[in-house]
């Protein structure tokens, strides 16, 4: 669905330039100017266009570090829930204790990832892990290595729920809107400089203008489609979540 989307973005921004050139018809400035204003509007042709590539490249930068970070805390993430999995396995209601983190994982799974593409959290979620740490320090006590093995669950579950917390604040974090403000503000320059620069516009020169108001549409539309992760096209699926959870069926 995004590319389709993408694909008609491009061809309407096509179509408006073409349309844009179409109307300059008649106008002469390209046939009009000195040498001077040829050096002028050059120049600034130069500075629009490469603002426009600075903004969309430091947008892209950005957005691929975000998405790195994401993938990294949910992996963070897999890993502590697997390890308080397994060291709940010392305690004496082991089997209470995994059903209860199996029962967390599937509502993570199930109720909060889809609430993340809007920046949202499970309340469910909040109440299970809360409920979790409680439990496992109100398991039985016992000898030394319980407690240590107790203490171990807990800095684990810590672990998870730090992890979940980025996990969350990922959820939230997008491009500075100054950046978008930029891309859209240099895109629009860089294509309204080519209409006026270039009319009248022969057929070869609109075909080319075009182009590239098509590839300026795509560029600007890519950006808003990975600037942020758990949406868009960079998102991030609970795969390494359901994986532990699999795991946890296995060893139950």
């Amino acid at each position: 669905m995004i590319y389709f989307f993408g694909v008609l973005i491009a061809i309407g921004a096509a179509a408006v330039v073409g349309g844009g050139a179409f109307a300059l018809r008649g106008v002469r400035i390209g046939q009009n100017r000195d040498k001077w204003q040829d050096q002028v509007a050059n120049s600034a042709g130069a500075m629009v266009n490469a603002l426009f590539l600075a903004s969309f490249a430091l947008s892209v930068v950005i957005s691929w570090q975000a998405y790195d970070h994401a993938r990294a805390d949910v992996a963070a993430e897999a890993a502590a829930l697997t390890a308080v999995y397994t060291d709940v396995g010392g305690l004496p209601d082991a089997a209470q204790l995994r059903h209860e983190i199996s029962a967390y994982a599937t509502v993570v799974v199930d109720r909060e990832w889809p609430l993340l593409s809007t920046g949202g959290s499970s309340d469910t979620a909040d109440r299970d892990i809360r409920q979790l740490a409680g439990q496992i320090l109100a398991a039985p006590g016992g000898p030394d290595t319980t407690q240590a093995v107790r203490d171990e669950a807990i800095k684990q579950l810590d672990a998870v729920s730090s992890a979940r917390d980025l996990r969350i604040q990922d959820a939230n974090t997008t491009l500075p809107a100054g950046l978008l403000v930029s891309l859209l503000i240099t895109a629009l320059a860089v294509v309204v400089h080519g209409l006026l620069v270039g009319a009248p516009h022969s057929p070869s020169s609109a075909v080319t203008l075009m182009l590239e108001g098509a590839l300026i549409a795509s560029a600007v539309f890519i950006v808003f489609v990975i600037r942020r992760p758990y949406h868009g096209a960079f998102d991030i699926g609970p795969d390494l979540i359901r994986m532990a959870l699999a795991r946890f069926t296995a060893v139950s």
